[in-house]
Formats: C-alpha cells, sequence, structure tokens
C-alpha cells in the first residue's frame, strides 16, 4: 500500500478510537479530521502536500447532504414549536395506552412513522414528556416504556431518505459517483420489513427483558439520596447575622446548600443578595456530616431535622425533579461546582445519574455529559423558567404551551410538500426540504434567529469534517484497496458474501461512533466493494444505510438511546437483552430482502 492508504487507515483507526471512548468532542475530531487531511506531511516534485487540497478538504461544508440535514432541523423545530407534534402524539398514545402492551405497539408503530419524517434524536425529546406523562396517569412504569421509544425513533431513521443524516450520506455519494443518488422511498420496503420483525420479536420474546421499574418510585429512592433537610436557625449575635448569602457561601464553607429562609411568616427566595436578620431560619441540605459541621459554628442552632423526601419537600414549599443535560449543550464538559444553578434558577443540585447509575458522594466536582441526568430541589415558579433552557431538558414536566398553534396545520402541510415532492420526483429532495424550511421561516413557524439555533452545528462540523476523509479514501484508492482485500478474503468471494460482510462491518462501527459519521466514512468502501465483485453499488449502499440505524445495543451509540438512559433507570445489560436481537434482526432482514428488491448484479 502506498503512504497516503497507511496514513489514512491510521487517520481512521485514531478517529473511531476517539469517537468510541469520547476521548475528545465528536465535531473537535471531525476537525481535527479534516485539518489531518489537509496539512502538508509529505514532499513531491511540487512541493509539500497534504492528502487533500484545502478546496476538497473543506467541500463537506458544501455537500447536499449537508443543506438537507439543516433543513431537517428546522422543519423539526417548526413541527415543536407550533404543537403540532406534540398534538400528533398525545392523540395516539391516548388511543393506545388501555394496556401496556397496546401502548408499547403504539410506540414501536407510531414513533417508527414520525421519526421516518422528523430528526430521530427530535422525536424522542418530543415524545418522551408525552410518554412519561401517560404513564403516571395510567400507572405504567416508565423503564417498560422508553427503551421502546427510542429503538423506535431508530427504526424511523430506515424510512425514508430524510428519516436520519445517513440515508441522506449515502444518497449524495451515490449521486456524486454515478449522477443518481437514492430515492425518497427507496429505503421504506426494507425498513418495513426490519421494523415489521423487530415488533414481532419484541411481542413474543422482547418485552420480557425489559425491567419491571417501580410505578410510584420517588427520585430520592431512585438516586438512592442519603441527605436530609436541616433547618438552621441564625441566632442573635452569630457570625450570619448582617451578611448576604453569597458572603456565607455555605456551599463551599461546608458542603451545605441553602434551599429557603423563613422569616416570621414569609418564606424567602435563598438569592445570593439575601441579607440575613435575626432569628432567620436558614432551610439547608446536606449530608449528616455536613450539617454537623455547620452546627459547630457558634449561634447556629438546628431546629429539625428530616430525611430528603417528596412529602418533606412539599411540606417546606419546595418540589424535586429530574432533569437531564441536553446532548451537544453547552453544560457538557461543565463542572457542577463552576455551573451555579442556585445564582441562575434558584434550585440546587442533590445528585448527579449517568449511565443508569447515581454517582457517589456529591457532584460538585464531576464534569457533566450529555444525557446525564440532574436530581433538582427548588420552587415550582423556578422550573417553569428551567423549561425554556436549552441546555436542560425536563421531561417530567409539563409541556410548553406551542408558541404558535394556529401555524400548527401548515407546519403539517410542509411535511407533507416535502413528502409527495420528494416521492413522486417533482423537486429533488434536498431542493423540496430548503424550500419547506425557508417557508417555515417566512411564515413564522419558526422565527429566524430559533431556526439558526435549532441547526445541531456540532452534526455540520461532524458531516463537514468526515465527508472529506470519505473523498480521500476515494481519491486515493485505499477504499480500493480496502474492497478488493475483503474480495479477496476468500476463493470465488461473490457480491452477496461481500455485502453480507459489509452490513455486519457497518452495525458493528454503528454501535461506537455517530451514524452520521460511519456512514461518510462506510460510503466509498460500500461503493469500491460492490465494484470490485462487479456488482451494482445502489443495493450496497442503500444496505449500509439501513444498517447505520441499527445502534441499539448501547446507550451512546445514538443521542435516541443515550436521553432514555437516566430517565428508565436502565443498565447496560437491558440494552444488549434487547438491542442485540435487533441489531441481529436489522442485519438479517436487510441481508435478504435488499437483494431481493435490487439484485446485487445488475
Amino acid at each position: 500500500m502506498t503512504a497516503e492508504a497507511w496514513y489514512l487507515l491510521a487517520l481512521l483507526v485514531a478517529v473511531v478510537v476517539a469517537f468510541a471512548r469520547g476521548a475528545v468532542r465528536i465535531d473537535l475530531a471531525a476537525l481535527m479530521l479534516l485539518i489531518a487531511l489537509v496539512l502538508p506531511w509529505r514532499r513531491t516534485a511540487e512541493g509539500w502536500v497534504g492528502v487533500l487540497a484545502l478546496e476538497q478538504g473543506l467541500s463537506g461544508f458544501g455537500s447536499p447532504a449537508v443543506a438537507m440535514i439543516a433543513s431537517m432541523f428546522v422543519l423539526s423545530a417548526a413541527l415543536e414549536r407550533t404543537g403540532a407534534a406534540a398534538l400528533v402524539g398525545r392523540r395516539l398514545l391516548s388511543a393506545g395506552a388501555r394496556t401496556e402492551l397496546g401502548l408499547q405497539l403504539t410506540l414501536l408503530t407510531a414513533v417508527t412513522v414520525f421519526s421516518g419524517l422528523v430528526s430521530d434524536t427530535t422525536t424522542v425529546l418530543v415524545w418522551m414528556p408525552l410518554v412519561l406523562a401517560v404513564a403516571r396517569e395510567r400507572g405504567y412504569a416508565a423503564s417498560r416504556l422508553l427503551l421502546p421509544l427510542a429503538f423506535a425513533s431508530l427504526l424511523g431513521g430506515q424510512w425514508t431518505l430524510i428519516g436520519t443524516r445517513s440515508n441522506m450520506i449515502a444518497s449524495d455519494f451515490l449521486r456524486g459517483q454515478t449522477g443518481a443518488g437514492l430515492g425518497f422511498l427507496d429505503f421504506t420496503p426494507v425498513a418495513v420489513c426490519v421494523w415489521a420483525a423487530c415488533t414481532v420479536f419484541f411481542v413474543v420474546v422482547g418485552r420480557r427483558f425489559l425491567p419491571h421499574g417501580e410505578v410510584d418510585a420517588s427520585l430520592a429512592d431512585r438516586y438512592e439520596v442519603q441527605e436530609y433537610l436541616t433547618e438552621v436557625l441564625s441566632s442573635p449575635g452569630s457570625g450570619m447575622v448582617g451578611r448576604t448569602l453569597e458572603q456565607l457561601d455555605l456551599r463551599r464553607a461546608y458542603g451545605v446548600t441553602v434551599l429557603g429562609v423563613v422569616r416570621g411568616e414569609e418564606r424567602l427566595a435563598p438569592s445570593p443578595g439575601l441579607i440575613l436578620g435575626e432569628n432567620d431560619v436558614l432551610i439547608v441540605q446536606g449530608r449528616i456530616s455536613d450539617i454537623t459541621a455547620l452546627l459547630d459554628v457558634p449561634g447556629v442552632d438546628v431546629r429539625q431535622e428530616i430525611e430528603v423526601g417528596d412529602r418533606t419537600l412539599r411540606s417546606v414549599d419546595l418540589r424535586m425533579v429530574e432533569a437531564l443535560v441536553a446532548p451537544r449543550s453547552a453544560l457538557e464538559g461543565t463542572r457542577l461546582r463552576d455551573t451555579d444553578f442556585l445564582r441562575t434558577y434558584g434550585v440546587s443540585v442533590l445528585a448527579v445519574g449517568r449511565r443508569g447509575r447515581s454517582l457517589p458522594d456529591r457532584p460538585l466536582r464531576r464534569q457533566l455529559a450529555g444525557g446525564d441526568s440532574l436530581l433538582l430541589v427548588g420552587h415550582e415558579d423556578v422550573f417553569e423558567r428551567m423549561r425554556r433552557d436549552p441546555r436542560v431538558l425536563l421531561p417530567e414536566s409539563r409541556p410548553l404551551p406551542p408558541r404558535g398553534r394556529s401555524r400548527a396545520p401548515l407546519t403539517l402541510a410542509l411535511m407533507a410538500f416535502v413528502v409527495v415532492a420528494s416521492a413522486a420526483r417533482l423537486l429533488e429532495p434536498a431542493l423540496a426540504i430548503l424550500t419547506a424550511a425557508v417557508v417555515a421561516v417566512l411564515t413564522r413557524c419558526v422565527p429566524l434567529r430559533e431556526a439558526y439555533r435549532a441547526i445541531d452545528w456540532r452534526i455540520v462540523m461532524v458531516l463537514g469534517g468526515t465527508i472529506p476523509f470519505g473523498l480521500a479514501l476515494e481519491t486515493t484508492g485505499t477504499a480500493h484497496l480496502l474492497a478488493d482485500a475483503v474480495s479477496r478474503a476468500g476463493p470465488g468471494l461473490g457480491p452477496w458474501p461481500a455485502f453480507a460482510l459489509l452490513l455486519l462491518l457497518t452495525v458493528g462501527l454503528t454501535q461506537l461512533i455517530e451514524n452520521a459519521a460511519a456512514a461518510a466514512i462506510l460510503a466509498p468502501i460500500a461503493y469500491e466493494l460492490a465494484r470490485a465483485t462487479g456488482a451494482d453499488p445502489m443495493p450496497f449502499l442503500l444496505g449500509m444505510a439501513v444498517c447505520t440505524s441499527g445502534g441499539f445495543c448501547t446507550p451512546w451509540a445514538h443521542e435516541s438511546t443515550l436521553l432514555v438512559f437516566g430517565p428508565g433507570r436502565y443498565r447496560m445489560a437491558h440494552y444488549l437483552a434487547l438491542g442485540v436481537p435487533f441489531t441481529l434482526i436489522t442485519l438479517g432482514v436487510t441481508a435478504v430482502v435488499v437483494p431481493l428488491l435490487h439484485p446485487l448484479s445488475g
């Protein structure tokens, strides 16, 4: 192999390891990859050059796939903002919630279809509060519903060209090579077969693997909170009198948090500038050892001590709420001690959950990650304000009232326009989606400022960095070398065995890295593998795209599965027990159905 090929393979290994281990943010890793592709590293007669010219390296940002994906984020935001998505979801769930199995089947059906037209992550964000509300009303455990919700969002991504990012990338690559991309509904027959097989498995066997969580388990019990509420009196002459809560900073000094102040008959919010007076009563929360240290301070007396719980919090006009760190939010990578929830909102963090378990000890020194769950304590009006903070999600809170309800029919009409115009080939899908997104902004289904915020720029960076890597594999001949090596792996290896090996590689890689990045890396290999075995590249790209939505086995394989990890109180074993069969079904059905519908040897 050439030096360029070895260089690209080394980059490929480094990228996969970095993505899988989360050593660096996925968008930053993608940009580092782009730099590595264009950075001059070898000397030629023309001078020092990189694998790609700068113009080629930046070509990913001008890809039609990037424009399509950005437009889909805008349309998804319009569906959420106008309440169109929640309106459809609430009615469907109410109709199917008579039994637990009925609700599970409703999720697997309705959410799958919904996710075929809306981004999978947005689908989970829209449907999760609705599912949790119905679960509380009907007495079902959330753990029996949230994993089917996440899996349905991934199954729905397989249905259409706009169902998920990897479909658009595969189509874009095929169009660049052959002049014709994948059709809007080319995915649908295969995806329907995968969905049907997975649904039958779930009903017959799979639902037995879901944990039987407690329906009425309190948040304090779920997070195993070992903390207490104490009423502390600031006696006359104590060092607390005349000082503000910010000056006292009891959280840093003693590890306890002030949740409220009682002055006579008045209850005061714990604002940093509040000056304490004589005989003020501070409602503080902390571990027994921390509270004991505080009580050693002269002039500080304990009034009463009660264990933290939902009932005791209500008695002091406080509420315990679970929140999620939104994926890709500004909170990722920050420490709780530097993220002052008390100053910003007047809430305190009791515990942090990660990967289905509560982190030990007080979490102030922990760096937050996307999907982490936070156990918060504060007043109801505080949480009303928090619901509009894009950095955190309150899955069990009441949905925000739509800010453009009258435009919900128009938003649904725009989605119908995209489907009809693309499926009937009246417009290229990229043009249809872009047109619908522009009309949504012009008609204020989603204001321009919110449209910009809705675009996941991290994904744009990932695509901008990984699409050129696929181009580098193709232009340097590395993809051909890899495909040729696979085709020579066994004597007489034909198109179908090569196709099956490609699908196996795809489902393995998509458990480790983001599905869009997996598609960008595998697309040129799939194309060259088809050519090396004398097959039609179209079914190879189609099968690869379908299988990139098979990230069922781990919670971090996709944002959809990560988002339900904490609220469902799942363990890794739950994902493996249900996800491995779903992945194998996706692999097996795709390997059989795609060649039947699209013969490999054209």
